[in-house]
């Protein structure tokens, strides 16, 4: 008996720890939590603080970072393992909560404990005591630090140390230019030691530009330049084009870059053999560029009336896909606008169509590049219309108006005038051809001519009452079940909206579209932070609404767990939560020329909102 029952024992033992939830109770039973940072930073150095969880769920709480400034963050990840070595069954969690901080200030400071909340008991991560030092920063000169001006690159002055062996310069095509004018902006370092490679790279913001980023292949090897007979290793780290917003001084903050530099630290007394037992170690060489100032003049006064800001050398072409067609068939106008400049930014013409057309607003097709030259490319324009009455239409032509920074005036360009015929449609008859005039004033053609009466002539009785007849009972009872019809649906409307969470459940999809419009109109203007902004309020905002939960409490955890028990796939969770992790990086770190991933970005929540809507 005592065997059997023990027996019986070890294989109902063996059974649980082999299922997910006695797995999740072992690795549970033990919750920690990590805090990594390292323990001395210098003033102006960027590093990670990162808190690592053993376990999924609960509400992570972080500390006042009160004395270090949040560049990015918190971005999570997760990850989970599994191992059966000699029959023991092991499974590792690890949730990642990770920081990119900034000293504000220098001396010792210590990170208070982070917290997590989970099941009524809280954990708590050790402190992290932080020494921030003063900087080194590199001594600079004009000439090897930066340059205001594309003329070729010289060598630091005598006098600069070792930093004369490595800098970094910001290099632009032109230092004065007029609003609205592109400036190309070149990167590139200068080496004469063995350099490895970078550890931080950090641009300035360019504040006071709309930047537009050069596509510039990845730096794996430097080129042999000279430089006042000196030979260089020079490589280009990022081109930039940058369109002013603003005119007068506006400045450009270094490029600030920590270098790896392999440098020999030990030497063997001499000998053959003294290159193979050299010592080496890789130390980090910090370097700062000069800022840069770049003067931008107003345009000048008496610029046309239909001017809207395109500055750049443009040619314009209009092409219409049909001159005849019947009334109710659609004809498209194209206008294309081409050439080099501030592209993004030009505004679709107004034209004036016929007020028999019914217009759109104008498709956009934009096919722009990026280059040191400028942006080149096109921008179309794509016109809808739709013709109501028959007749000949003179569409008048389109005009475009430019600022030519080189000749230093305003240029209109126009194309010449459309003739649009359009014939009767099928089954049309009697239709009276109008080609000009008001539209509000065909609506009162016929009332101050009647025509003559030529039907027949119906004669009432004398005494007749419309109020005896049967038609007006009839009215009368129609009247009456329709005001109970109001009266019922009016009850029953006061009691659906009485039920605020009803009415929030069953309106979630339609507000996240809402937002998501919003989102898809900053999308068109380019506008990065606006548009993830929209985005990851549209889902936070449906998650809560659906869910019937506070925005205040959704967390990651909160909203995956409250998905799983609500039956949605962890497959349609993990692309939830990976569309959220892309936006709250992208809000941090905006991506320069980010067209194509935020269309992508945006038809993936698209998708994930519907098919959780089809799930919920």
């Amino acid at each position: 008996m005592m065997k059997k029952y023990s027996v019986g024992y070890g294989f109902l033992l063996i059974a649980v720890f082999l299922t997910a939830g006695g797995l999740h109770a072992l690795a549970a039973s033990e919750i920690t939590i990590k805090a990594s940072a390292p323990k001395v930073v210098a003033m102006g150095q960027q590093f990670r603080l990162v808190y690592e969880i053993n376990t999924r769920g609960g509400k992570f709480k972080p500390p006042e970072l009160k004395d270090f400034e949040i560049l990015m963050g918190p971005s999570t990840s997760y990850s989970e393992s599994t191992q059966i070595i000699n029959g023991r069954i092991s499974r590792h969690v690890s949730y990642t909560y990770t920081y990119i901080l900034q000293p504000l200030k220098e001396g010792d400071f210590v990170i208070p404990p982070a917290r997590l909340s989970l099941k009524g008991k809280v954990y708590e991560s050790g402190p992290v005591r932080i020494t921030v030092v003063k900087g080194n920063q590199p001594a600079r000169s004009g000439a090897g630090s930066g340059s205001q001006g594309g003329k070729a690159a010289a060598a630091p002055a005598a006098g600069t140390g070792s930093n004369s062996n490595l800098y970094v310069r910001m290099i632009v095509d032109k230092t004065k230019v007029y609003l609205g004018e592109p400036v190309a902006v070149t990167v590139k370092i200068f080496s004469r030691v063995s350099l490895t490679g970078f550890e931080e790279v950090d641009m300035p913001e360019f504040d006071g530009f709309l930047k537009q980023e050069i596509p510039t292949p990845n730096l794996t090897s430097l080129q042999r330049e000279y430089i006042n007979g000196v030979a260089y290793n020079t490589g280009v780290i990022q081109r930039y084009l940058l369109f002013p917003q603003t005119t007068g001084d506006i400045k450009i903050d270094p490029v600030k870059i920590v270098c790896l530099v392999r440098k020999r630290v030990h030497s063997s007394p001499g000998g053959f053999f003294d290159d193979f037992f050299d010592s080496y170690q890789t130390v980090r060489q910090p370097i700062l560029s000069a800022p840069l100032t770049i003067h931008v003049k107003p345009l000048p006064a008496g610029a046309p009336a239909d001017f809207s800001g395109a500055v750049g050398t443009f040619g314009l072409d209009a092409t219409l896909d049909k001159d005849s067609l019947k009334v109710n068939d659609a004809v498209t106008l194209k206008v294309r606008i081409s050439g080099n400049g501030n592209l993004k930014l030009i505004q679709a013409p107004k034209i004036d169509f016929p007020p028999d057309f019914e217009s759109y607003d104008p498709k956009v097709v934009s096919r722009i590049k990026n280059t040191v030259h400028g942006a080149t490319g096109y921008k179309q324009f794509e016109y809808l219309m739709i013709p109501r009455h028959a007749g000949k239409y003179r569409i008048p032509p389109v005009v475009f108006s430019y600022f030519d920074p080189a000749a230093g005036r305003y240029k209109t360009l126009r194309t010449p005038a459309f003739t649009v015929t359009v014939k009767k449609g099928e089954g049309e008859t009697g239709t009276q051809v109008i080609t000009g005039g008001d539209k509000e004033a065909l609506k009162f053609l016929g009332k101050d001519i009647r025509y003559i009466h030529t039907g027949p002539i119906r004669l009432k009785k004398a005494g007749y009452s419309l109020f005896d007849t049967w038609l007006f009972k009839a009215f009368y009872l129609v009247l009456l079940l329709l005001f109970l019809v109001v009266v019922f649906a009016y009850r029953r409307h006061r009691k659906v909206m009485g039920d605020q969470q009803r009415v929030r459940n069953r309106k979630a999809n339609k507000v996240a579209r809402k937002r998501l419009k919003v989102a898809g109109q900053h999308l068109r203007r380019g506008d990065q932070s606006g548009f993830y902004e929209e985005v990851l309020k549209a889902l936070w905002g449906y998650l809560s609404d659906k869910m019937l939960l506070p925005v205040s409490d959704l967390t990651q955890e909160t909203a995956a767990r409250a998905l799983e028990e609500r039956g949605v796939s962890k497959e349609l969770i993990e692309r939830l939560l990976r569309v959220i992790d892309r936006c709250e990086y992208a809000r941090y770190a905006p991506e320069s020329d980010a067209g194509a991933a935020m269309d992508k970005l945006y038809e993936e929540t698209v998708a994930v909102i519907s098919e959780l809507e089809q799930k919920l």
